[in-house]
């Protein structure tokens, strides 16, 4: 059964949740369908992975570009999907802001507070029996501590109020480098407090993991790299590629860095060097950068990006802000496309200077590292290397593998004590 309102009420399973399998309830702040950005690619493959051993009833905040065509996708792996529209207007963020300023509560919690789904939770709890609910990044939290399902997971795609404390370091406005540093000491507060009320915590990094600064398992994101047919990459391109939705303040912040501190570096050592900005929704100030700096493009979100990554020399990832781990480095690990990236980009992947990527931090260091990617032999050794790591650590089917033996001990305690 799939609802994509929330004027219908839950039902009890369909057939297809009849296989004898537990049922386990999966809560996501996005759709992870399509697989098209980091988190969504994330979480589909950990449906996929955990499809096997449980009965999963998929409870998701859907926008408007989600279609029942996507619910249908996760349908083949789910045995129901339920969703809720997600409410986000200036006017609504702004009193969410304020609600922050009074309550000392983290904006980014207190604007993703749902009524209609906390109704929905209560009554698919109420009708049906989950050994265990998986919450999927600290947005949907909040929404699993209210239910009374003994035992909770959560999964931190980052540590959160890391994100938030790097991006104030980068912050030049004296008002948000403000903000920032309050957010970051209110969600830094109410993280810690919040993973100790979970079971178990799972964190995709060693560095995540102890900024969260609480007991985690650490379980590498995994990509479907089994899946992937390496790119053929023209070794006369001169093109850098950065992917990323440009919609994220990390991701932003990375772009204009790279457009204004390192590519004129390039282009005064290789005129036909050439940056393409890859990702949905770019702000007014990333086109302004495109029409300033000869040879950047930006082409906001691409469907098919095989096309364009067989048209560049390499992948740039210069973040400067973030956490978790950066997905676009797994694909193109998986893909066999060279890498440059900041050590902050790399953060959570085995990433080594000069074998499997190049890693810098100052534009110096990086524009260097670029214009070494034009020597073909380099890139090859490369791109081997690459994708070798991505099937040996980070596909799906290995990486998730510690999921088994954490589940298998959850449910087991569970047992004992009904």
């Amino acid at each position: 059964m799939t609802l994509l309102n929330t004027g219908l009420s839950p039902n009890s399973y369909s057939e297809k949740a009849k296989a004898g399998k537990p049922s386990l309830l999966l809560l996501t702040q996005v759709l992870p369908y399509p697989p098209d950005a980091g988190p969504k690619i994330k979480t589909y493959n950990l449906i996929r992975y955990l499809a096997s051993s449980f009965d999963i009833v998929l409870v998701s905040f859907i926008r408007s570009d989600n279609t029942p065509s996507h619910v249908d996708e996760l349908l083949k792996y789910c045995c129901e999907v339920y969703t809720v529209p997600m409410q986000r207007t200036r006017l609504r963020d702004v009193a969410a802001l304020l609600l922050s300023l009074l309550s000392g509560q983290p904006f980014l919690m207190v604007r993703d507070r749902s009524r209609p789904m906390n109704k929905l939770l209560q009554g698919l709890v109420a009708t049906n029996k989950f050994v265990a609910i998986h919450a999927d990044q600290l947005n949907m939290a909040q929404f699993a501590l209210s239910l009374p399902v003994s035992k909770r997971v959560l999964d931190e795609h980052n540590a959160v109020w890391a994100i938030a404390d790097r991006l104030r370091r980068g912050q030049k406005n004296p008002l948000k480098r403000l903000l920032l540093k309050l957010e970051a000491h209110k969600l830094r507060r109410y993280e810690q407090k919040t993973c100790r009320r979970f079971d178990v915590v799972l964190a995709v990094s060693r560095e995540d993991a102890l900024s969260l600064g609480v007991p985690c398992q650490v379980i590498p994101i995994g990509i479907d790299a089994e899946g992937v047919e390496p790119l053929k990459i023209s070794s006369a391109s001169c093109n850098l590629v950065s992917l990323g939705t440009m919609f994220y303040p990390p991701n932003i912040e990375a772009a204009l860095w790279f457009g204004r501190e390192v590519f004129p570096l390039i282009r005064r050592k290789c005129s036909k060097a050439t940056y393409t900005i890859i990702g949905a929704r770019p702000p007014a100030e990333i086109y302004q950068m495109a029409a300033q700096q000869p040879g950047i493009r930006v082409v906001g979100y691409v469907e098919d990006l095989r096309p364009e990554l067989e048209r560049c020399s390499g992948l740039i990832v210069p973040l400067l802000s973030g956490g978790g781990m950066r997905v676009k480095i797994l694909d193109a690990l998986a893909l066999g496309l060279p890498i440059v990236s900041t050590t902050v980009g790399a953060e959570g992947v085995q990433l080594e200077h000069d074998k499997n990527a190049l890693l810098a931090d100052t534009p110096a260091a990086f524009a260097a590292a670029c214009l070494r990617l034009l020597d073909g032999d380099l890139a090859q050794r490369l791109s081997e290397a690459g994708r070798k790591l991505a099937l040996e650590e980070y596909d799906f089917r290995v990486a998730y593998k510690p999921l088994d033996e954490l589940y298998s001990e959850l449910i087991g305690k569970q047992d004992k004590v009904l």
